[in-house]
C-alpha cells in the first residue's frame, strides 16, 4: 500500500476519526503491537494536524489499545486485542448471567421495552446494504440501550457495575453496524432473547446472550476495514 497517499479527512470530528482508522489498523494487526505510532507520518497521511492526532491516541489509551509513554510517545498495546477477547469473554458470562436473572423476573414492562428496541433498530436499518456512520452510531445506541434494559432488569446493582467495569467505550463498536450482514445477525440475536424472556425460558436466554457476546467481538474483528500504512517507527 502507498504510504504517500494522504486520506484526508474532512469535518467536525477529526480526532474520532482518526481514531476509529487507528483502532481498526491495530485490531487488523497492521499497526503491530508494542511499535511506535509516529504522530508525524498520521498527520501527514490523515491530511491533518497534529493536535486530532494526539486527541485520538488519548481516546485510544482509556480503550487500552495504545500506551501513551513519557519520552517514547504512543505504542500499540502489546496485549490490546488479547485483553478485549479477555473482556468480551467475561463479559459474555456474566451478561448471559444478567439475562438469566432478568428473564426469571418476567417483568411486562422490560420485555415491553427490549421489543420496542428491536423495532427501532429495525427501523433505523431499513433495507440499506450500508448505513452512513451517523446512522450506524444511532443503531450502536440502540444495541447499548438494550443490553444496559437487561442489566437493570437483573435488579442486581454489583453485577451491572462488573458490566459496566466491562464495557467499552461505544464508538468502539460503531463499525459493526455499518455492514447490513452485520446488522441483520444481531438483530435476529436480539429478536431470539426477546422471545426467551416472552416464553419465561431463563436458561436458553443465559445461553444466547453469551452467544450473542462472542459473536458481537468476532464481528468486531472482521469490521475492522480501515488501512493504515507506514505510521510506525
Amino acid at each position: 500500500m502507498s504510504t504517500d497517499t494522504k486520506e484526508n479527512l474532512q469535518g467536525p470530528s477529526l480526532a474520532d476519526r482518526a481514531r476509529d482508522k487507528l483502532r481498526a489498523a491495530i485490531l487488523e494487526g497492521e499497526l503491530k503491537v508494542g511499535e511506535k505510532i509516529n504522530i508525524e507520518r498520521v498527520a501527514q497521511k490523515f491530511g491533518i494536524s497534529r493536535t486530532p492526532i494526539r486527541e485520538a491516541l488519548k481516546a485510544l489509551e482509556t480503550e487500552g489499545l495504545v500506551q501513551l509513554q513519557p519520552n517514547r510517545g504512543a505504542i500499540v498495546e502489546p496485549q490490546a486485542w488479547q485483553e478485549i477477547q479477555h473482556r468480551y469473554r467475561m463479559r459474555s458470562l456474566l451478561e448471559g448471567y444478567a439475562a438469566e436473572l432478568a428473564c426469571k423476573h418476567g417483568d411486562p414492562e422490560l420485555i415491553a421495552l427490549l421489543k420496542q428496541n428491536c423495532a427501532q433498530v429495525k427501523k433505523q436499518c431499513g433495507d440499506h446494504r450500508t448505513v452512513s456512520p451517523a446512522r450506524a452510531r444511532k443503531i450502536a445506541e440502540l444495541n447499548r440501550a438494550f443490553h444496559r434494559a437487561i442489566w437493570s432488569g437483573t435488579g442486581s446493582r454489583t453485577l451491572t457495575r462488573f458490566l459496566e467495569a466491562l464495557d467499552l467505550p461505544q464508538s468502539f463498536s460503531d463499525s459493526i453496524y455499518e455492514e447490513k450482514g452485520s446488522r441483520d445477525a444481531i438483530l435476529q440475536e436480539h429478536e431470539a432473547i426477546v422471545a426467551t424472556f416472552v416464553s419465561r425460558d431463563a436458561d436458553r436466554a443465559r445461553e444466547l446472550m453469551a452467544r450473542h457476546i462472542q459473536m458481537s467481538v468476532d464481528l468486531l474483528a472482521s469490521a475492522a476495514d480501515g488501512h493504515v500504512s507506514g505510521i510506525c517507527g
